[in-house]
């Protein structure tokens, strides 16, 4: 599911923690692939241990110290957000205090993976969410689109007024609830002092429900003026019938060329090798809101004027998309106004006829979002098959050393030469499976 959101606030100066997110891929896997989805409405919740696990007779223990019940609390976040083989992208933690949580914020900062986090100050839940190919698939087609807006609106600007920026990473403080979307478009009147609005924010919820999506919104209702909302439902191995049962004699790229079905290069079908379900996306609706002459964005409206709904995907509905596409083109007028007033803000005196009178076109197509995920889809569902074919090929490793008692590759390489004959054709494999990987996408 993903979802973009452009909006407005009126003097508000977020948290600026800026990062840079890495685009790359961690594939999920197991020792088997999981058949079940990966939605939100189906995570369960962790919760953060309180003290560390004893075992063994009853002995007097000293208390462990607070710092190291933090250490072991942080620790069960930071697990999953460092790990590799990864079958979910998104969980919700509980009883994460306002300490841990700034902890592991600045720690995951360093990461070359930047998660998504949101936390609640009153109930001390804090929601991880991975990137993945399908963020930034979508991620990318809405922040060129933004920049190209941003871009022409600056050109109608005699002077250096304002500044606007777009971050890929931002953290943003609502007082109870902190969040951190995927993209955030900011404007800043040069004036004293500056004042800070955000025009656009971008969010792709591909692991979330869209129940959790709305209630992040609702926390950040006051910030906007307009809002995209667009859903891409993953449906990841939920018809999977059984595990794959590829012969072990295939290799690291025979998944490109048994796939069940007719691959497609325009829209994003169900990937299917061996009746095992290795990605797949349901649907992809999108929804808009804009903000009314009075009061904030009303999420739940229902007014034909306020908000818009349309699909992308299994369905293309003209009628539909053509409203949500009037939405947007509201929201882009929000954006332009807002230009002109953070340039009177800065100058009472400056010339913004031109930008007033700016008309400004759909800053990207439609059809883009789908090619993107078309493409994600057969990305993620090939660096998935990568992962369980090499969880296959240490299975055997270890399977053989057990009952031969031969040493593991690694041993073997250091200084036997005779076992090395047996594992360095695997190891060669393997090493040439993640250079193909890593050029495919």
């Amino acid at each position: 599911m993903f979802s973009t959101v452009p909006i407005n606030s009126s003097r508000y100066s977020p948290v600026l923690r800026n990062s840079t997110r890495s685009n790359s891929v961690e594939p999920s896997c197991g020792k088997r692939p999981s058949t079940k989805s990966t939605t939100s409405s189906q995570l369960e919740e962790v919760s953060v241990l309180t003290s560390p696990p004893t075992a063994g007779p009853s002995v007097p223990l000293k208390h462990p110290s607070s710092e190291a019940i933090a250490t072991v609390q942080c620790n069960q976040v930071l697990d999953f957000i460092v790990r590799k083989n990864r079958e979910k992208y998104s969980t919700v933690f509980s009883r994460v205090t306002p300490r841990q949580y700034n902890s592991i914020l600045h720690a995951s900062e360093k990461l070359a993976g930047k998660p998504r986090l949101a936390y609640d100050f009153e109930t001390l839940r804090l929601e991880v969410d991975m990137p993945s190919c399908v963020h930034d698939s979508a991620t990318n087609v809405i922040r060129r689109g933004l920049e190209s807006v941003d871009k022409m609106l600056h050109d109608l600007i005699a002077a250096r007024l304002i500044h606007s920026e777009i971050h890929p990473s931002l953290t943003l403080n609502t007082g109870k609830k902190e969040f951190v979307p995927d993209c955030v478009h900011v404007i800043t009147a040069r004036c004293k002092p500056p004042v800070v609005k955000i025009l656009s924010i971008v969010e792709v919820a591909f692991s979330q429900s869209e129940a959790a999506l709305l209630d992040r919104f609702r926390n950040a209702i006051k910030f906007k003026h307009h809002q995209i909302l667009s859903r891409a439902g993953d449906d990841l191995n939920a018809r999977n019938q059984r595990d794959p049962s590829l012969p072990p004699h295939h290799s690291a790229l025979a998944f490109l060329s048994l796939r069940d079905e007719p691959q497609s290069f325009d829209e994003p079908t169900p990937v299917i090798v061996e009746g095992h379900s290795w990605c797949t996306i349901t649907d992809i609706q999108v929804q808009v809101w804009v903000r009314g002459r009075r009061g904030a964005i009303n999420i739940d409206t229902k007014d034909s004027r306020l908000t818009a709904r349309g699909s992308l995907f299994p369905v293309y509905n003209e009628a539909a998309m053509k409203d949500v596409t009037l939405m947007v083109m509201k929201g882009l007028e929000l954006t332009r106004d807002c230009f002109v007033e953070q340039c009177r803000l800065a100058d009472r005196d400056a010339s913004v006829s031109n930008l007033r009178s700016a008309q400004l076109p759909l800053p990207f197509k439609w059809e883009d979002i789908v090619d993107g995920l078309t493409y994600a889809t057969q990305a993620t569902a090939h660096a998935r098959y990568l992962t369980w074919y090499h969880n296959i090929l240490e299975e055997q490793s270890e399977e053989y050393v057990e009952v031969t008692g031969k040493r593991t590759a690694d041993e073997a390489e250091i200084d036997t030469p005779d076992d090395g004959r047996l594992v360095r054709p695997r190891i060669g494999m393997k090493t040439r499976a993640a250079a193909r990987s890593a050029s495919y996408g």
